[in-house]
């Protein structure tokens, strides 16, 4: 049996808190995005998209919202996901892994004959060292110019506590203390 570390239960622990979640969301994605979302109905889902040969290595938070343009009384579910990842050291292939709970997300809606959602991934990054590795699925394959535009376009964002200042760790206090320990958790 693999047990998580310590440092992926604080992380799964403190976004199980809605609070804890809804600041994560209001503090770093655009405020364009977060005049979208209806944060009062944030929902902690199902984990189950993660691999189990991965479970010692990786964990994630799925959360889903309610977008505002949902009619009221509409029928129709009109959610975005929020897929948080917390590493604590740069993997080269993150943005592949998150891209592949992406599409599991989406082909459990397409059985459920649901309409595809927008998923918003982010990385929860903590290491020693600056985050240094792909971002996007494009960093990751080597082909010609020419055939650019026919790649798949996929960004995972990186908040990089390395590279973060304690004065813009802002929102919920619980959120704050979680980032504060991950960061300086490490240090000896």
């Amino acid at each position: 049996m693999v047990l998580p570390t310590p440092h992926n239960n604080l992380f799964t622990f403190t976004l199980s808190h809605l609070s804890a979640a809804r600041s994560l969301i209001e503090t770093q994605f655009p405020v364009a995005i977060v005049e979208q979302l209806d944060l009062d109905s944030i929902v902690i889902e199902s984990g189950s998209f993660i691999d189990p040969s991965l479970a010692e290595k990786f964990s994630d938070v799925l959360l889903s919202v309610k977008l505002r343009l949902a009619q009221e009384g509409s029928r129709q579910r009109v959610l975005a996901y929020f897929l948080f990842e917390h590493k604590s050291e740069p993997d080269p292939l993150t943005v592949l892994q998150l891209l592949s709970y992406v599409v599991r997300i989406w082909e459990r809606e397409v059985r459920e004959e649901r309409s595809l959602s927008p998923i918003l991934p982010m990385v929860i990054y903590h290491g020693d060292r600056p985050w240094n590795v792909a971002m996007t699925i494009d960093e990751l394959i080597d082909c010609p110019e020419s055939m650019r535009d026919y790649l798949v376009k996929f960004t995972c964002p990186v908040f990089d506590l390395t590279r973060t200042t304690d004065d813009s760790i802002c929102g919920d206090p619980f959120l704050q203390s979680m980032l504060q320990l991950l960061k300086y958790g490490r240090k000896s």
